[in-house]
């Protein structure tokens, strides 16, 4: 892995598996570099370099904060090597935009999802992420299955388990991506699916809210935002406890 760069990303920067990673990685030759929450964890320790993404402490055990601002230190240092003046410009409007994509009212999504048993959500280019960090933060507070699929994947397969009773969370993109993304959606209400789009502009049937387009990566990370924010009212209409989910430790200790 001579001259190779290596971004080791843990909140807690505790966990054994990507300790040893990152050792072996240093010992084979790579640029190594922590990207975590605790500048004095192990992990800062064996890395030639850190990025503390300064959340302050994460208190739940689902990790959310660390998320965003994990995302954002990432979307900060790509900006930075690729010189990319847009982006660099959206991360400085950024601190104050997720405070604002917290008040959307995505209560319509929680009613519609805390009936299902299963579901899918969905994202494209920079919300592919998004849509994966969703399924999993459903799993965990909420003790709801949900597999996330790019918009392209999705159609390979997976399309099969459209029905009216399985619903799916689309997380809109706002670059080249949301034409495809918004045919995805209306070809789905055309199977007799409720797609329910987190996205810019007026009301209608199926769509969240969404913050006004301002960059494709910066907004992507506020659609997770305001999906946080909707989970907490899904956990209450399921009687979940979102600050103690089942089976699950703060650090996971991986052999």
């Amino acid at each position: 892995m001579r001259d190779q760069l290596v971004l080791v990303i843990s909140q807690s920067g505790k966990s054994d598996d990507l300790l040893a990673f990152a050792e072996r990685a240093h010992l084979s030759g790579a640029v190594t570099v922590a990207v975590t929450n605790d500048a004095a964890a192990p992990l800062a320790q064996v890395c030639q370099f850190v990025l503390p993404i300064g959340a302050g402490p994460e208190l739940s055990v689902a990790a959310t904060k660390t998320f965003v601002a994990t995302a954002s230190a990432l979307l900060r240092l790509t900006a930075a090597w690729a010189r990319a003046q847009e982006l660099d410009a959206a991360l400085a409007r950024l601190p104050r935009r997720p405070a604002e994509a917290a008040q959307l009212d995505w209560r319509d999504g929680a009613r519609a999802l805390a009936g299902a048993a299963s579901l899918i959500t969905i994202g494209r280019g920079p919300t592919l992420a998004m849509a994966r960090e969703a399924a999993l933060k459903l799993k965990e507070t909420c003790n709801l299955h949900a597999e996330a699929f790019s918009g392209a994947e999705f159609l390979h397969g997976p399309v099969a388990l459209v029905s009216a009773r399985y619903p799916v969370l689309m997380f809109m993109p706002t670059d080249a991506a949301a034409d495809g993304m918004r045919e995805l959606a209306a070809w789905l209400r055309g199977k007799g699916s409720v797609p329910f789009a987190a996205e810019p502009g007026p009301s209608a049937l199926g769509r969240l809210p969404a913050l006004r387009r301002d960059q494709p990566e910066a907004d992507a990370v506020c659609l997770i935002q305001s999906f946080y924010t909707m989970i907490v009212d899904l956990a209450e209409r399921l009687g979940t406890d979102i600050d103690r989910p089942r089976n699950l430790n703060k650090v996971t200790r991986t052999l």
